[in-house]
């Protein structure tokens, strides 16, 4: 899966995420494509929309494991690198939750970061 086929599926589920794709250069690159993705994930966060948050961590953790190397990437160094600012004003149940819903692979690799910077 590359990309594009990224783009197609975030729309299923954040379908509000289309306008969003419509600006050409956001659907250039897989950084662009997860950044947006990531960007919708952090306000679907703040506005405790658990329904959608929930598949979108699974749709995530699937753009993960069946990306193209270029897309694992871009999920590695901006939602992974992203996860603890965007998860800082949690409730730790909350936190809980959102982590829980990783996939094993997401963790470790979230994991690696923090243990790699020294926090």
């Amino acid at each position: 899966m590359n990309h594009t086929d990224a783009v197609r599926e975030i729309v299923k589920v954040i379908p509000e995420s289309q306008e969003e794709f419509k600006e050409s250069y956001k659907t250039k690159t897989p950084f662009m494509v997860i950044s947006v993705f990531t960007k919708q994930i952090k306000k679907l966060i703040k506005n405790h929309d658990q329904k959608i948050l929930m598949k979108s961590i699974t749709k995530m953790n699937q753009l993960y494991s069946k990306g193209d190397q270029a897309l694992k990437n871009a999920i590695e160094n901006i939602f992974i690198y992203s996860l603890d600012s965007l998860t800082f004003c949690c409730e730790p149940s909350y936190k809980d939750l959102i982590f829980s819903k990783m996939s094993p692979g997401l963790q470790n690799n979230y994991l690696r970061q923090v243990y790699k910077s020294g926090i």
